[in-house]
């Protein structure tokens, strides 16, 4: 593959050659800087020889590569950066960010690339790909680690299993870590160890202004405090992260069922399950999901509903004991699909959550809590569950409940016992305006229940929800204007909070 350092020099109508005649025209505009005038060769060239990374200008022979290359979904968001920086040490993220305030370009910064939104690819800005950036760093007696944000949160716990350890991560295997603990971080046992953000101890952070520098709980903590879940309102770089591990457990058990006829057992089902969210012990993850492809097949079907448990714990007893809560369900012998207390892995889990949100398909999602009383809230997402799109398109109900307080040390503030999502997967691009329109028109439907959204599959753009509480947003946007005052780095996709 030709290196990004020489392509600034070749002609841009070579720009089509990265990806058909509509990345094509994009490539042919040349990059400018923040005022819209045209960056020279030899003020890109500055750029160039200060980072050891390659730099894909826009307008580029592979421009359009390295900035797809970012989202993890295939419809790639139409937003062109003016330049795609792929870092690959803590300097050349120094460099980048110097280079975008002497040029008057804004920064975003790509960790995993998963974001449904993709909030990180934004017009005319500089944009940091971290994911080059791959070390990790591990204490095993402190149960602690340095990690860069680009690391994929499933390739960190395979390095950790042989040391008995493990963080919380994403059910799916392939978000970076960054993204997903800046975001919140809802994953594997997060209803008992906490969330992803509350396991990021200290970071590294370059500012506005290009300096590199520590932050943890006695030094820059606002910093530290705002990468707790700020997501993209965060005002800097992170370089590198140090984590809490904890010790593996031993026991991975769970039990699942499915019924064919989803519309025949919905109502009576999700009453017993919204019913039974106050007893659901904090090491069990307690699902509910639908879809309208075949198991077996791939192909549509009408659609099914799903229950499935997970309990993660080092006693099998008391995974058993947990299990039980699942026999209580009114419908439960009338199940076409049942498996019972079988032993699992977190490696055959990732699977599971690649299995439902495959590589290559075309995504879009929306989200909310809520705490509405189950009378009301059952019959209203009748058309959310059982009105899919597209075969492979899901709703996914999971009990987060019982709710415990979030700490005030961290920007991380919007939960409810109750977490409702929808995702809509297709394939053909001539499907892309219907599809990415779906998710949040369900969700706004359901405005007068929810209590506000989650970041990490959210739809700010075309659907504000309240993403913070008051007091945590009032202080983000103070820090942001402290510490970001010229606005170097773009911030939110859409309003966090409602207006």
């Amino acid at each position: 593959m030709t290196s990004g350092k020489g392509l600034h020099r070749r002609a841009l109508l070579r720009g089509m050659a990265a990806g058909g005649i509509a990345a094509g025209a994009a490539g042919l505009l040349t990059a400018c800087d923040g005022k819209g005038k045209a960056i020279s060769q030899s003020t890109r060239q500055q750029l160039n020889d200060a980072v050891e990374g390659p730099v894909y200008w826009r307008g580029d022979e592979a421009y359009e590569s390295a900035r797809g290359a970012t989202a993890y979904r295939a419809n790639k968001p139409k937003r062109y950066p003016q330049v795609v920086v792929q870092a690959q040490s803590d300097k050349d993220v120094v460099a980048a960010v110097k280079f975008a305030k002497a040029q008057g370009l804004k920064v975003t910064t790509r960790s995993g690339g998963h974001s449904w939104s993709s909030a990180h690819i934004r017009d005319n800005c500089l944009l940091v790909d971290m994911s080059r950036m791959q070390t990790v760093e591990i204490d095993e007696a402190s149960k602690t680690l340095w990690t860069n944000p680009g690391v994929i949160g499933s390739a960190i716990n395979a390095q950790l299993e042989p040391l008995g350890l493990l963080i919380p991560t994403a059910h799916h295997p392939s978000p970076g870590i960054g993204g997903f603990c800046m975001n919140g971080g809802f994953g594997w046992n997060s209803r008992l160890w906490g969330n992803g953000a509350r396991h990021v101890l200290a970071i590294d952070v370059v500012t506005a202004d290009g300096d590199l520098i520590r932050a943890d709980a006695t030094q820059n903590s606002d910093y530290w405090w705002a990468a707790r879940g700020g997501g993209a309102g965060f005002f800097g770089v992170i370089t590198r992260m140090q984590l809490q591990a904890h010790a593996r457990p031993k026991v991975w058990k769970g039990s699942a069922y499915g019924w064919d006829n989803a519309a025949e057992v919905f109502d009576e089902l999700m009453t017993w399950a919204c019913n039974v969210v106050p007893q659901i012990p904090p090491h069990m993850e307690f699902v509910m999901s639908s879809t309208a492809n075949s198991r077996e097949t791939g192909e549509k079907v009408p659609t099914r509903i799903s229950m499935a448990a997970l309990v993660i714990t080092d006693d099998e007893a008391e995974a058993d004991k947990a299990l039980d809560i699942l026999k209580s369900c009114p419908v439960i012998d009338r199940a076409q699909f049942k498996v019972e207390r079988a032993s699992t892995t977190l490696e055959e889990r990732y699977q599971s959550g690649f299995k439902a949100d495959p590589a290559g398909f075309r995504f879009a999602a929306d989200n909310f809590y809520t705490d509405a009383p189950t009378e009301k809230l059952v019959p209203r997402l009748r058309k959310v569950f059982l009105d899919l799109p597209t075969p492979h398109t899901h709703t996914f109900w999971f009990a987060w409940g019982p709710i415990k307080p979030f700490p005030k040390d961290m920007a991380l503030s919007m939960q409810g016992p109750i977490y409702v999502g929808t995702y809509t997967l297709w394939t053909d691009p001539k499907d892309d305006e219907a599809m990415e329109a779906w998710p949040p028109a369900r969700m706004k439907e359901l405005d007068d229940l929810s209590l506000g959204g989650q970041m990490n599959d959210e739809n700010m753009l075309h659907h504000p929800q309240r993403y913070f509480s008051e007091e945590a947003y009032a202080k983000l946007e103070k820090l942001r204007i402290r510490y970001d005052p010229e606005g170097r780095f773009e911030g939110f996709l859409g309003k966090p909070m409602p207006m």
